[in-house]
């Protein structure tokens, strides 16, 4: 990973975007509830009767306390048993898959060895065409006897056996085989067990989920000394940095993978960026000064994830709801575009955006995790 680990200078932003947590609707703990502990921001809560559900940081239970048995959220994801029936939700409540499988068990992308009853197969985090027409989320059916994951000279790889005859997948195919078979997210898959240690993010930090996200996708870094500085400002080269790296992957290009050399380290991705039409040459006249929400849109906006990604908020409603963004206010239609397409809901529950305020690390860290992960993306109305 190549993305933001220079230092950043450390100046403090006033500013907690509560509005990019997901936040369902907060009841107060009945008397005898246990919380477990916190994980990106979120605890495993039981009831007096023994029933899980999760809590926020106040303590109040924002996922209801209905399930056997739940567990830790990791990179945003809960896996809840709902009787003898084992399901994935995200940080609202919403099931990403359905409580209907034996046994779930994340290989590696989004990607789930599953089972139902006798047989094993493989689902998607995320529903993908099935070839007529419609959706699913099934990518190996449940025809199998056994499944699993061991390594074939040295190479981990997924094991399927049915009737005897055995498929292999080696997991390093697993990007190939979503985007064959047009998986969303599929340029930015989930990585299991890869979480990092920063002495500055908490378990209880509303930011804890989009570190975790961020880092597991490569696309943010630590600056030095295991701190992650979530409230330093963003750069303009910094975003920059950013965009060449998100555009780089999209694109399936290598420049991500690429060190950054020569003396002006941000150099080559301010070509890239003007090379891939995210920027005009001498749009930013400063690469060092801090980087504003508005400008940051119009260059998250330019790249083809920002452009390819489906609009799930009606946008005229988007421009009636957000109070500080006008039509010829720059970079009004690129921000308008990301809260049409769920990766920004503002700054309160008003919608507010700021344009002209500059944005921290925190931030910029759920702003490209909701762009490169389709199931954290916001649902706005």
């Amino acid at each position: 990973m190549t993305v933001l680990r220079m230092p950043l200078r450390r100046i403090f932003s006033a500013a907690v975007l509560l509005c990019l947590c997901l936040t369902p609707s907060a009841l107060a703990a009945p008397p005898g509830t246990i919380i477990w502990g916190y994980q990106e921001g979120l605890a495993k809560a039981q009831s007096p009767d023994g029933a899980f559900g999760y809590a926020n940081v106040r303590g109040e239970v924002v996922i209801p306390m209905q399930y056997t048995s739940v567990l830790d959220f990791s990179l945003g994801l809960g896996q809840v048993r709902l009787g003898n029936k084992l399901g994935v939700i995200r940080q609202d409540g919403k099931y990403l898959l359905q409580p209907e499988y034996d046994s779930l068990l994340h290989i590696n992308a989004g990607l789930y060895i599953a089972q139902k009853g006798i047989k094993w197969g493989v689902v998607s985090l995320l529903p993908f065409p099935d070839g007529s027409g419609g959706a699913t989320q099934i990518l190996y059916d449940f025809v199998y006897d056994t499944a699993e994951l061991t390594q074939i000279g040295g190479v981990d790889t997924l094991i399927l056996t049915e009737n005897g005859v055995r498929t292999a997948l080696p997991l390093y195919q697993i990007t190939q085989l979503m985007l064959d078979r047009q998986i969303p997210s599929a340029r930015f898959p989930l990585r299991r067990g890869l979480l990092p240690d920063f002495s500055d993010v908490g378990p209880r930090d509303w930011y804890d989920l989009w570190v975790d996200l961020a880092f597991n996708l490569g696309l943010m870094e630590g600056v030095g000394s295991g701190r992650f500085a979530p409230n330093d400002t963003l750069t303009v080269a910094e975003a920059l940095r950013l965009a060449a790296c998100m555009e780089s992957r999209q694109t399936g290009d290598n420049f991500h993978t690429q060190p950054i050399t020569g003396p002006v380290w941000y150099r080559s991705s301010v070509n890239y960026c003007v090379a891939s039409g995210i920027i005009r040459p001498g749009e930013f006249s400063s690469y060092t000064r801090p980087v504003t929400r508005a400008e940051m849109a119009r260059i998250f906006a330019a790249t083809s994830l920002g452009r390819s990604i489906p609009v799930i908020n009606d946008l005229s409603r988007v421009k009636a709801a957000v109070p500080d963004v006008r039509s010829g206010d720059y970079a009004a239609d690129a921000i308008w575009s990301l809260y049409a397409k769920g990766i920004l809901a503002g700054t309160d529950g008003r919608y507010t955006f700021r344009p002209n305020t500059t944005i921290t690390r925190a931030e910029a860290a759920a702003i490209v995790s909701r762009m490169a992960r389709t199931e954290q993306r916001l649902n706005l109305f």
